[in-house]
């Protein structure tokens, strides 16, 4: 297995495989934890990403910002995650990450784009 993995499975769901660090599991985390405060309701990191790709959509991402945070953050590491992603809301995600991929002219990895759009979605208290 290489060290992220996507596949389309029926439905146009996704399932992405890919292995992370420490700092990853921190801001996931931290999206889970305040998604969950906010809710009263116990969340998970894929209602983490689907809520945070719906309130982003539409939002102008900033390439200093994100060079910035992929700068600073070490995502990839040794903790394996598997994450399943639905079909009704895979677009929204597959659309933030095209916009990353365009304002840095290069392309960005799953594991980059989530933790970057966790991120953003904890800093713009989007829960």
């Amino acid at each position: 297995m290489t060290d992220q993995e996507t596949r389309v499975t029926g439905r146009k769901n996704k399932a992405f495989r890919f292995f992370v660090s420490q700092a990853f599991i921190d801001i996931a985390a931290d999206a889970i934890a305040l998604q969950t405060k906010k809710t009263c309701r116990f969340s998970t990191l894929r209602s983490a990403i689907e809520i945070g790709c719906e309130r982003l959509a539409g939002s102008h991402l900033d390439a200093e910002d994100f060079l910035a945070f992929q700068q600073t953050t070490q995502l990839g590491g040794d903790i394996r995650v598997h994450l399943n992603m639905h079909g009704s809301w895979s677009a929204a995600y597959d659309e933030l990450k095209a916009q990353l991929s365009k304002i840095v002219a290069k392309r960005v990895f799953d594991r980059t784009a989530i933790a970057y759009l966790l991120h953003l979605s904890i800093q713009n208290d989007l829960y």
